[in-house]
């Protein structure tokens, strides 16, 4: 099964995901294919399995970013399921923004009347804490004990 998928990058200086613009397929094996049918309905169990997969991570370091031109990347687009919203948000997004994460932070409205912005503000100081659980880093962890390795 062939996964396809879109990346954003993650400059850490300025606090700014950059689309990358660049469809990418990655072959699935039968376990993951199976795996990807059972969570591709819930979007951030989706994000978070292919996130947390050795497989494509390897992927994206080896064959997309293999001079290592971003150390820190997220995921855009998975077949379709976009999280675009995530990275972008801004308090003049449409209103299925709002009401997807209202949803997601439990967000309640306390009456009609309620500034826009204020709703938009408070997904925002949410969204600043799952945008950095959404970040991969790229980065191999190769450090290895000195003193463990002259044993």
């Amino acid at each position: 099964m062939q996964l396809e998928f879109e990346l954003v990058t993650y400059d850490e200086k300025l606090d700014k995901f950059n689309l990358d613009e660049t469809m990418y397929q990655i072959e699935l094996g039968e376990e993951d294919a199976q795996t990807y049918e059972l969570l591709k309905s819930s979007d951030l169990n989706l994000y978070n399995w292919l996130k947390e997969s050795d497989s494509f991570k390897k992927y994206v370091r080896e064959e997309i970013y293999p001079e290592g031109d971003h150390e820190k990347i997220a995921i855009s687009d998975i077949n379709g399921t976009t999280f675009r919203r995530f990275y972008f948000f801004k308090v003049t997004s449409g209103d299925s923004h709002y009401e997807y994460f209202k949803k997601l932070f439990t967000i309640l409205e306390e009456s009609e009347w309620q500034d826009r912005e204020d709703v938009g503000e408070e997904i925002l100081a949410q969204l600043m804490v799952k945008r950095q659980d959404m970040i991969i880093d790229l980065v191999e962890n190769d450090a290895v004990d000195k003193d463990a390795a002259k044993v």
